[in-house]
């Protein structure tokens, strides 16, 4: 241990000094307490008795004077009186409220004095009434006097007997304490086995607890070992739970990804569900309400697929909708969202693009779409057509939100089917629908 700690440690010895010394200076401070509230009350009594009977002797002694309305005897007895005596102020009143006489020591104001009216009669008859202020500077510095030789006496008692009671301690019970401290302190290693007995042959309490730890000491140790062993299996086991549970985090994890994933995704084309294109248009017309940049939605309907689909069967339907989603991957930019709605309706979200990119982009798709023929024979090749709503984010128009704007778009969808199929056709009125050629079915009349 460094030896700055071993020089503020707080030990035995100095925890029990602190102990004693609070516990005399308390019982102390109690009783020298109670004995200047003792001497204080007996000097206050005394200061008053002395009072009253100043009082009662002036009141006599000025009896006569009054009734003779003698004011000069008054005011040499007053005068008497302050010079030779505690008094600091006497005032003589008559019955009518007059001052007859009045002295005060300039040094009035300046000591602490008790106040004292006394009435002056002569026989049953009330002249006047006395007042005087007796000092009480003696009883104080008295009792400032007495409170110094009290604390000096309290003082030298406590070092006395705190001083007795620490070599007692010492010698009887810290020592052998430290003995065995010391003995201690580096007889266990680093697995907790205890190494050594504790050298203490003493026959009192602190000798019977020494022999009692070193029998102890061969059990402790045994108890140990087994613990030991016993924390290093259970750590194995630890480890070896900790690192199941680490793999079967993540097998769930990444179960949860892929139900993410597949909660998102269309089963059949591998697009995006009408789930994730929900969830992405309205975070990006939220967006939009924000910085009002612009965005426009696509919404595709392969032409007469249910025709296709009562002819060829459904398995060519579903080959024609892997294509036509193909199609779609290949010509969409990263940023844009390309879901299957449900059915043969499929939607592109556009982001940063008006309305004549939009129409552009649908543009683009209807004629490739047109072009596209699916083998579905050695002889027998299939081609389908695509009416195709267009609609951009506006505000003058009212389209802010995703419900508004996908509606719109569906309504120039089926505009675009009113019209022939096998157009684009924007939302907006300016844009008008635009003509394209009719698509055909191969070996069929055109739809």
């Amino acid at each position: 241990m460094p030896r700055s700690r071993r020089l503020f440690r707080l030990g035995i010895r100095q925890k029990v000094v602190l102990v004693l010394l609070t516990v005399l200076l308390t019982a102390l401070s109690v009783s020298g307490w109670l004995v200047l509230r003792d001497v204080e009350s007996n000097v206050l009594h005394e200061t008053e008795r002395r009072g009253m009977e100043t009082a009662d002797y002036l009141s006599h002694s000025l009896a006569y004077s009054m009734v003779g309305y003698d004011y000069h005897t008054i005011q040499l007895l007053l005068d008497q009186v302050v010079q030779s005596g505690d008094l600091v102020h006497v005032r003589v009143v008559s019955d009518r409220g007059n001052t007859m006489a009045e002295v005060e020591h300039p040094a009035r104001d300046s000591v602490e004095r008790v106040d004292f009216d006394r009435a002056v009669t002569l026989d049953g008859r009330t002249l006047g009434h006395l007042e005087l202020e007796l000092s009480i500077e003696p009883i104080a510095r008295q009792l400032a006097a007495q409170k110094q030789s009290l604390i000096k006496r309290e003082i030298l008692v406590i070092v006395l007997i705190a001083l007795g009671e620490f070599l007692a301690l010492s010698w009887i019970i810290i020592g052998p304490l430290t003995r065995v401290s010391r003995a201690l302190e580096s007889n266990v290693d680093e697995s907790g086995v205890i190494l050594r007995d504790i050298p203490v042959d003493s026959r009192d309490e602190i000798g019977e607890l020494a022999r009692r730890f070193n029998q102890m000491r061969a059990q402790l140790n045994a108890a140990n070992q087994k613990l030991q062993g016993r924390v290093e299996a259970a750590d194995r086991e630890l480890r070896e739970a900790y690192q199941k549970l680490l793999e079967q985090s993540a097998a769930l994890q990444h179960s949860n990804r892929e139900l993410e994933r597949l909660s998102l995704t269309d089963p059949l084309t591998g697009l995006g569900n009408r789930r994730l294109f929900e969830k992405c248009v309205e975070s990006d017309t939220a967006l939009f309400r924000r910085h009002g940049d612009p965005s426009s939605l696509l919404v595709l309907d392969l032409d007469a697929f249910k025709m296709v689909n009562d002819t060829h069967g459904h398995d060519v339907g579903d080959l024609i909708l892997c294509r036509f989603a193909d199609l779609l991957r290949q010509n969409m930019r990263e940023t844009d969202i390309v879901c299957r709605l449900g059915g043969e309706e499929f939607a592109v979200f556009l982001r940063r693009a008006d309305a004549s990119t939009a129409m552009d982009i649908a543009e683009k798709l209807r004629a490739q779409v047109e072009n596209m023929r699916v083998q579905v024979g050695d002889d027998l090749s299939v081609s389908v057509t695509v009416s195709i709503g267009a609609a951009t984010l506006s505000s003058p128009g009212n389209l802010v939100t995703a419900e508004a704007l996908y509606k719109a778009a569906d309504e120039a969808m089926y505009i675009s089917k009113q019209r022939g199929r096998n157009r684009s056709t924007h939302a907006e009125s300016r844009l008008g629908g635009r003509p394209a050629s009719s698509g055909t079915l191969t070996g069929e009349p055109a739809a």
